[in-house]
C-alpha cells in the first residue's frame, strides 16, 4: 500500500524530530509549546488532585484517634506479630499504619487512608474485593463483615512489606501514600491527554466546516456535510467520515500523549483499529495523528502499510500551514467523487 506523505513535510519531520548526524539539532518550537502547555496542565491536575485527596486531614484524623482504645489482640486482623513489633519499635501506633474494623466501621472514609498506605488503587481494591468508592466518599456506612474483610486484606499486604524493611518508619508509609496518589493521578492524566487531543481535533474540524460552510454541527456531536457525508466521533476509530451511502471512507486515530516510551504501544493500538477499518473497506483512507513519533514507529508505519497518511498532531494544532495542509487533504477526499 502506498503511504501519501509530501517530501517537504517528511524532510522537515526528519530534521526536527529525528535529527541529522553531526549537525546541530533544531528545536521544534511547536513541540516545545505543546509540552509547556501539557505539563502546565499536568501540574495543575496533580496539585488539585492532592488537594482533593484531603490527605493532610486524614492523617490528622488518624493521629487524633486514641490508640489505647483499640484492641489489636483480636484474631483475623491480618497483622503479623513481626510487623506489629516493627511499627511499635519505630515509635508509632499500630492504627497509624494498620486498618482496624473498630475504626473503619465508625469512620468508613478512612479506608482511603489505609488503601493508599498499602498503595492499592481504587480499581485494584475493586478487583481484589469490591469497590470502596462509596465508603471513601463518606456516602455510605459499612457493615462489620465488609470492614473486617478490608482490614484483613490490607493488613496482610502491608505486614509482608514491613517485614522486609529493617529500618521501617511510619513516615515511610505516609510517603507511600503520596506515591500512590501520584500514580492514580498519572492514570487520570493519561486519560485527559487522550480526551483533550480528540476534543482539539473536533474543534479544529468544526471551525473549518463552519468557516467553509461545508455543513452543520449536530446536537449529538457529529457533523452533517452538505454532500450528505457524516463525521462521527467515537472509538475505533476516533473520527470516521461516512459517505452518502454510509460507507466509511476516512478513519482517523488520535494519540495525544507526548511520552516517547509508549509511542510504539500507542501505534499498535491504532494499527489494530486501522486493520478493522480496512477489512470493512480496503479503500478507506487511514490517518494517524500523534504528538510523538520515534524512528521505530515511523519504520513500523512504513512496513505495515496500513496508514495512508500520518501527521504530527502538535504541528497541526500550533502551525497554521501544517493545519491547512491536513484539512485540505481530508476535505479533498470528501469532495472527490468516489
Amino acid at each position: 500500500m502506498c503511504i501519501c506523505l509530501e517530501e517537504g513535510f517528511l524532510a522537515k519531520f526528519i530534521l526536527i524530530n529525528i535529527g541529522i548526524p553531526n549537525k546541530k539539532r533544531i528545536p521544534d518550537k511547536h513541540l516545545i509549546t505543546a509540552l509547556t502547555k501539557a505539563y502546565m496542565a499536568r501540574a495543575q491536575l496533580f496539585h488539585e488532585g492532592v488537594k482533593a485527596s484531603n490527605i493532610d486531614l486524614l492523617i490528622a484524623e488518624i493521629d487524633d484517634i486514641d490508640a489505647k482504645s483499640i484492641d489489636w489482640s483480636k484474631k483475623n486482623l491480618g497483622v503479623s506479630k513481626e510487623s506489629l513489633k516493627r511499627v511499635i519499635k519505630a515509635g508509632g501506633y499500630p492504627h497509624q499504619v494498620f486498618a482496624h474494623p473498630q475504626i473503619i466501621i465508625k469512620r468508613p472514609h478512612l479506608i482511603g487512608y489505609y488503601r493508599n498506605i498499602v498503595t492499592i488503587s481504587k480499581k485494584g481494591i475493586g478487583q481484589i474485593l469490591f469497590s470502596t468508592e462509596r465508603y471513601e466518599s463518606g456516602g455510605k456506612k459499612i457493615s462489620a463483615e465488609d470492614a473486617a474483610i478490608i482490614c484483613e486484606t490490607l493488613n496482610q499486604i502491608l505486614s509482608g512489606v514491613i517485614e522486609t524493611l529493617p529500618n521501617y518508619t511510619i513516615e515511610l508509609s505516609r510517603q507511600a501514600i503520596l506515591a500512590e496518589i501520584g500514580t492514580e493521578l498519572q492514570g487520570t492524566w493519561a486519560n485527559v491527554i487522550g480526551r483533550g487531543a480528540a476534543n482539539a481535533v473536533k474543534e479544529l474540524l468544526r471551525e473549518y466546516i463552519e468557516k467553509e460552510k461545508l455543513g452543520l454541527y449536530l446536537k449529538d456531536g457529529s457533523f452533517k456535510l452538505n454532500n450528505n457525508w457524516n463525521i462521527i466521533f467515537g472509538n475505533e476509530p476516533d473520527v470516521a467520515f461516512f459517505d452518502n451511502k454510509g460507507v466509511k471512507q476516512i478513519a482517523i486515530e488520535i494519540k495525544g500523549s507526548l511520552d516517547k516510551a509508549g509511542a510504539q504501544t500507542r501505534y499498535g493500538e491504532a494499527k489494530k483499529s486501522f486493520g478493522k477499518q480496512l477489512s470493512e473497506n480496503p479503500r478507506c483512507h487511514t490517518v494517524y495523528l500523534a504528538s510523538c513519533f520515534t524512528d521505530a514507529v515511523i519504520e513500523q508505519i512504513k512496513q505495515d502499510g496500513q496508514v495512508r497518511e500520518w501527521f504530527n498532531l502538535t504541528s497541526i494544532l500550533y502551525d497554521e500551514p501544517e493545519r491547512k495542509r491536513f484539512l485540505n487533504r481530508l476535505f479533498h477526499i470528501v469532495k472527490t467523487p468516489i
